[in-house]
């Protein structure tokens, strides 16, 4: 489900680098409903923790292998816990939320990420822009969390 669609979202967001030379990229996925550039995401579910629900999500969403091809930190890069105001919402959504950075590893896991074509990979200042460079909106939600948190700096761009 769609960040911009709930009244509050309680889960873990997938900060997924890549280093292209000397510039840090993230990973977006197209969002064919929603028609919208997004992280991966998930809620957390009942007894799960908050990296554990980004970690089985990586892995479904993605079709990474756990161990071999990524590696999710093992602390939150952050912890948000407020509501937010979205573009195109008539109530705030509340959210309580972890920032995982996962790096990939292996040239394996690489091929399968680009092979997807709903795989996209974002600067900095396209993030924090709301728009990649080919036009495609960033998801409101994740547009006003990523504002709100700073969870990814936009400073060398």
């Amino acid at each position: 489900m769609s960040l911009m669609t709930q009244a509050q979202f309680v889960g873990s967001i997938a900060l997924i680098r890549r280093w292209f030379g000397e510039k840090e990229r993230w990973l977006a996925r197209w969002d064919e409903r929603a028609q919208v550039l997004d992280f991966v995401h998930a809620e957390r579910l009942e007894g799960e923790s908050y990296r554990e629900s980004i970690d089985r999500e990586v892995a479904w969403t993605l079709d990474l292998q756990r161990k071999r091809d990524y590696i999710v930190s093992s602390a939150p890069r952050l912890h948000f816990q407020a509501p937010l105001e979205i573009p195109g919402q008539c109530t705030p959504v509340f959210f309580v939320v972890q920032f995982f950075v996962v790096d990939l590893y292996g040239q394996q896991a690489a091929r399968t990420i680009d092979a997807d074509d709903r795989n996209q990979w974002c600067r900095p200042a396209e993030l924090k822009a709301g728009q990649s460079a080919d036009g495609r909106a960033i998801a409101p939600g994740l547009h006003a969390l990523l504002a709100r948190t700073e969870a990814i700096p936009s400073h060398g761009e």
